[in-house]
């Protein structure tokens, strides 16, 4: 293990920290990625996409747009309202 690798092991409190200062500093930005969270606070993009996932599941960001693999998250506060721009949601067979 290198140490850059043991840099960037975290405890548990430290996770906790983590996720509170993403859970505050997501609500500010426009969009979110996992890579784009993984160069902010220095950590690996498999931590930020954990991260995310759990910021998902607390109804903190909603999930935009993406792959399985680059998902684009978005505050909740800051999704779009299609109604307002014209775009409608189809029903039924198209």
């Amino acid at each position: 293990m290198s140490a850059r690798d043991k840099e960037r092991i975290l405890t548990f409190e430290q996770a906790e920290a983590l996720v509170e200062r993403a859970r505050n500093d997501v609500q500010k930005m426009d969009y979110i990625t996992p890579f784009k969270l993984a160069q902010r606070y220095n950590i690996t993009v498999s931590i930020a996409k954990k991260i995310l996932k759990k910021l998902e599941e607390e109804g903190v960001i909603v999930r935009y747009s993406g792959t399985r693999r680059s998902p684009i998250y978005v505050s909740k506060d800051k999704l779009p309202s299609f109604r307002s721009l014209g775009v409608g949601v189809r029903h039924g067979k198209s």
